[in-house]
């Protein structure tokens, strides 16, 4: 009788292991991923989360994803220095060669708490459209890893 009882509550536990993982597994937090391609105008970007999962599957491509200012910004302010480029170079200062948001570059993605469909951008308020969670729907891109500049 003991060992019954032994073993049901060890099917528990198990069982109660294979629930968790399975809501784990279905959270969305944060991705590394390479960019597929970028619209520097509206700064989004589609995205290919680089994980492969325990089943060997690919994630599926992230589309329009919105792109952090700070993945971005040092690449318009060395855009705006190239009208000065002879006289940086006379002084002994190169400008970078590639742009670090590009096609192409490793990023990091997380994916926002709640639904942002209706986000406008601002510092302002807004209701959530639907009651998704952790949804990849929701992803932004906040940083590149390294790159290749020079």
């Amino acid at each position: 009788m003991a060992n019954a009882h032994i073993a049901a509550k060890d099917a528990v536990y198990k069982g109660m292991q294979n629930f968790k993982e399975a809501i784990m597994s279905e959270i969305e937090c944060a991705q590394i991923a390479k960019v597929i391609s970028y619209d520097n105008k509206k700064h989004v970007a589609d995205i290919q989360p680089l994980a492969v999962g325990p089943d060997g599957q690919q994630s599926a491509q992230y589309l329009d994803v919105p792109v952090s200012a700070n993945c971005y910004l040092m690449d318009e302010f060395i855009d705006s220095l190239k009208s000065g480029e002879s006289w940086l170079k006379q002084n002994g200062i190169s400008l970078p060669k590639k742009k670090l948001m590009k096609k192409g570059a490793i990023v990091v993605t997380v994916v926002l708490d709640n639904d942002s469909t209706n986000w406008d951008g601002s510092g302002n308020t807004f209701d959530t459209d639907t009651s998704r969670l952790h949804d990849a729907n929701d992803a932004i891109v906040i940083g590149v890893l390294g790159g290749d500049i020079f």
